[in-house]
C-alpha cells in the first residue's frame, strides 16, 4: 500500500506546475477577487510559460469575464489564441475533406475529444494537436483507404491509425477502431456510443458527436490516459473545463451512464483514479458518490503502478526513440545500430511492465 501511495502521489505531483494549479484555483473560485488576480499575474512570468499555461489563463480570462486583465498580458495571449485559431482552421479544412471523403464513401464517424467539444462549446478557446474520430470497427480499414486516397499517410497503432500530412510527423485525424483503454473490453461500448450519438454540423459538414454523459466518460479514460503517458499537457488542463460543461449544462445529468460505460469496459479503476485526481485539484467538479464507487483494489493497484512505470521509465525512452519508422531513420541519417538497440531496449522494458 506504501508503494501504491507513493506512486500514485508521484503522478499526482509531476502533473501540473505550481502556477497551472493556481490558474485552476483562480479559474473554479466562485469568490476571486481582482486582487487575487493581479497578486498572481505580478509574480509569473508569461512569456516563459508553456503554450499550456497561457491557455489556462485564456480560460480564467473567459470563465470570469468581471476581472481586469492588465495591458501587458495581451501580446502573449493574443498571440498563443491566434496560433491557436489558426491551427484549428487548418484542421477544419482538412477535417471537412475528410469528413465529405467518408460520407460519400457511407462511413459513419463519431467526433471524439477536443474537436467534439468544440462542437458542444464553439466559444471556448482551445488547442487542438488533431481531430479523433471513431468508426465502427466493420469500416475501419474502408475509412483508412478512404482518407489515404485523399493523399494522406497512415501511422499505425493497435487502436488507431493517425493520418498525417505527406512526409510529414502532423497528424491531421486519428481513426480509432475502439477507445484506448488496456482493459481488452473497449470494444463492448462502440455500438453504445453511436446509439446514443447526436447528428450534428461540424466543421462544413456532418457527422455524429457522443452524448454528454459519453463525452465525460470519455474525458475521464483520456485524462488517465494523458496522466498515464505525459501527453497532450492541453488535454489535461481543458479536462476540468469540459467536464464542468458538460455536466452544468445537461439538465438531469446521467452518472449511472458514465458509472456503465467505466463496468462495461472495464475501466472503472481508471476512471476512479481520474475522478480522484481531478477532485483533489478542484473540489466539486464531480460529485463524491461517483468517486466513491468500488473497484477492484488490486487492479487500482496495478494501473496506478503501470502508470508510474510509462510515465518515469517507457516514456522517457519513447520520446528518445521517435516513430518506431527504420526507413525514416536511415533517411534522417541517424545512427542506425543506436535506434535499434533503443528500439529493443523499449519492448523489453514493456514486456517487463507491471
Amino acid at each position: 500500500m506504501d508503494t501504491f501511495r507513493e506512486a500514485f502521489q508521484s503522478i499526482r505531483e509531476g502533473l501540473l506546475s505550481e502556477e497551472d494549479r493556481r490558474l485552476l484555483e483562480l479559474s473554479f473560485s466562485s469568490g476571486i477577487a481582482q486582487e487575487d488576480l493581479d497578486a498572481f499575474l505580478e509574480s509569473w512570468d508569461l512569456e516563459a510559460a508553456p503554450i499550456q499555461s497561457v491557455m489556462l489563463l485564456a480560460y480564467l480570462k473567459k470563465v470570469h469575464p468581471e476581472l481586469a486583465f492588465p495591458e501587458k498580458i495581451n501580446p502573449r495571449l493574443k498571440g498563443v489564441l491566434t496560433f491557436c485559431r489558426f491551427q484549428n482552421l487548418k484542421l477544419s479544412s482538412h477535417f471537412h475533406k475528410i469528413a465529405e471523403e467518408l460520407r460519400k464513401d457511407g462511413v459513419p464517424f463519431l467526433l471524439l475529444k477536443g474537436g467534439a467539444m468544440k462542437i458542444y462549446r464553439p466559444d471556448f478557446p482551445r488547442w487542438m494537436a488533431d481531430m479523433d474520430i471513431l468508426v465502427p470497427e466493420e469500416h475501419f480499414n474502408q475509412a483508412v483507404a478512404s482518407v489515404t486516397r485523399l493523399g494522406y499517410e497512415s501511422f499505425k497503432s493497435a487502436h488507431s491509425h493517425d493520418m498525417r500530412l505527406p512526409g510529414t510527423k502532423e497528424n491531421i485525424v486519428d481513426i480509432h477502431r475502439f477507445l484506448h483503454m488496456e482493459t481488452g473490453k473497449e470494444r463492448l461500448l462502440n455500438d453504445d456510443l453511436f446509439d446514443r450519438a447526436r447528428k450534428v454540423r461540424m466543421f462544413s459538414s456532418e457527422g455524429l458527436v457522443p452524448c454528454p454523459e459519453d463525452m465525460v466518460f470519455i474525458s475521464l479514460v483520456n485524462f488517465w490516459n494523458n496522466v498515464s503517458y505525459r501527453t497532450s499537457a492541453g488535454s489535461v488542463v481543458s479536462a476540468f473545463f469540459d467536464i464542468k460543461y458538460l455536466v452544468d449544462s445537461t439538465p438531469g445529468f446521467d452518472w449511472d451512464m458514465v458509472r456503465s460505460d467505466a463496468l462495461k469496459t472495464g475501466s472503472a479503476n481508471e476512471v476512479c483514479l481520474s475522478t480522484i485526481i481531478l477532485d483533489s485539484f478542484v473540489p466539486d467538479v464531480l460529485p463524491k458518490a461517483f468517486m466513491a464507487f468500488d473497484g477492484d483494489l488490486k487492479r487500482t493497484d496495478l494501473v496506478v503502478k503501470r502508470a508510474a512505470y510509462n510515465r518515469d521509465i517507457l516514456f522517457p525512452l519513447r520520446e528518445k526513440i521517435g516513430d518506431f519508422n527504420i526507413p525514416a531513420t536511415i533517411r534522417s541519417g541517424r545512427n542506425l545500430w543506436e535506434y535499434l538497440l533503443l528500439r529493443a531496449r523499449f519492448f523489453f522494458l514493456k514486456r517487463m511492465r507491471p
